[in-house]
Order: C-alpha cells, then structure tokens, then sequence
C-alpha cells in the first residue's frame, strides 16, 4: 500500500476515491468538466507521505459548486456518504448506494425531514462496487459493442476534477480550463 504515498505512483486519495465517489454524481446529474477547481490539502497525520492525507475540493461547475472532502485523521474517513444540497432539497446516497430525497417544502410537525427513498438504486457502474463485475461487463460490452454501465465519456470527465485539483493544491493557485475549452 505504500506506493500510494508517492506522487510518482499516485495522484492521491483524489484518484484512489474521489474518481470512484464522484462518477456516480456525473452520470445522474449529467455533470461536464468543472469549470474551476480548488483545492486544500496537507499532510497532517502521516508526515512521511508526499501526497496529502486531507483533502478539502471544491469545483464549480457554473450552475453547481461541487464539494469533496477526505482525511485519514480518524477512523470515520466521511467516504460513502455522499448529500447533494440543493435549493428544493437534498439527495442523500450511502455506501450501498440507496438513494433518499429529502424535500425542503416537506417538515413534519415534530421539525424531522420528510424523506423519500427510492425503490431501487440507480445502476450506475453495474448494482457492484466489486472489480469482478466492472471486468464482466466490459468484457460483454467488447462482445455485444453496446455501451459499457460508465461510458468513458463520463469517465473522462469525472476524472477531470480531481486532475485539476491536484494541479490547484501544487501550483497552489485555481485550477481553470482556457477560455472556449469548454465550448469546443
């Protein structure tokens, strides 16, 4: 594992979890490349490792700031339990990707969210987490030629943000893409 301490070998806890955590954000809200990103990050926990063990990222993606944070200071790291706030409500998913939508308008009488919970769980990389079934269905989809459960279009612009975080926390500045990049 601790080859993941190294820049030469890792991009951090942004491309070991990030990625993985925020694909599934991009498919459903059908997110594009962040158009800015910041990021903060430190080593405040393992001294010995190049990469940080905290990390505070923030994107913007024009309609949408996108938050992301991770740390190694305790045992609760916050991955896995990811909230979309947004202005009619908020969307809770949890490590089992079960999926609650809790309404602003919506109180009960006792001040407690009202929340909806959805039947089924979007499929998002294929119901599993488990690299198993990522590697079946790329193989089905290499066979069939239909579109893999993540497409790389939505990869490609998943793994954009924290590309450009680690460039933000480097060159300790924002991270944006040039002008018209985006509309080409």
């Amino acid at each position: 594992m601790n080859w993941r301490f190294y820049w030469d070998y890792s991009g951090g806890n942004v491309f070991e979890n990030m990625v993985h955590q925020v694909i599934f954000w991009y498919k459903i809200l059908d997110l594009k490349i962040p158009r800015s990103v910041t990021m903060g990050a430190g080593n405040y926990m393992s001294p010995e490792m190049e990469v940080p063990d905290t990390y505070d990222v923030a994107m913007d993606h024009g309609t949408l700031l996108f938050t992301w944070n991770s740390m190694f200071g305790n045992r609760h790291y916050g991955e896995g339990h990811d909230i979309v706030l947004g202005t009619k409500g908020a969307v809770f998913r949890d490590q089992s990707d079960r999926v609650r939508y809790v309404s602003e308008s919506r109180k009960s009488e006792r001040g407690t969210d009202d929340m909806a919970t959805a039947n089924a769980a979007p499929d998002i990389v294929g119901g599993s987490d488990a690299t198993d079934l990522h590697l079946q269905n790329f193989f089905d989809c290499v066979r069939s030629r239909k579109q893999p459960n993540c497409p790389v279009d939505i990869a490609a612009r998943a793994v954009a943000g924290p590309h450009l975080a680690n460039l933000a926390m480097l060159h300790k500045k924002q991270a944006k893409l040039p002008d018209g990049y985006l509309s080409s």
